[in-house]
């Protein structure tokens, strides 16, 4: 289910799927909020890309595990690498909800 490429943690959307319902899964969705008019997910936490890297130390824990979502997984990419050189536990959403056409208004 989670690849490891770029030595980083990847999930794909149609894996994210099968454990969304998982209550202690911490989902951020770095989109714009504009984006999510389009598509959302529920229990994602909306906190967009440069919010996060500007104040991840106040936003985040080291001890916790981030699955990091966007529109097509570009931008979670990065971000995931971001917070994974920093120390942070981030799996990128290969695909973002692009992917997840349950979620797209």
């Amino acid at each position: 289910m989670f690849e490891h490429i770029d030595n980083l943690h990847h999930i794909y959307a149609k894996d994210l799927l099968k454990i969304i319902d998982d209550k202690s899964l911490i989902i951020i969705d770095i989109r714009e909020p504009f984006e999510l008019e389009e598509s959302s997910i529920p229990i994602a936490k909306n906190i967009p890309m440069n919010t996060l890297l500007n104040n991840m130390s106040s936003i985040l824990k080291k001890d916790q595990e981030y699955y990091i979502l966007c529109h097509t997984g570009q931008r979670s990419y990065y971000v995931t690498k971001t917070l994974h050189d920093l120390g942070y536990l981030a799996i990128n959403v290969i695909g973002g909800i692009a992917q997840m056409p349950q979620y797209n208004h």
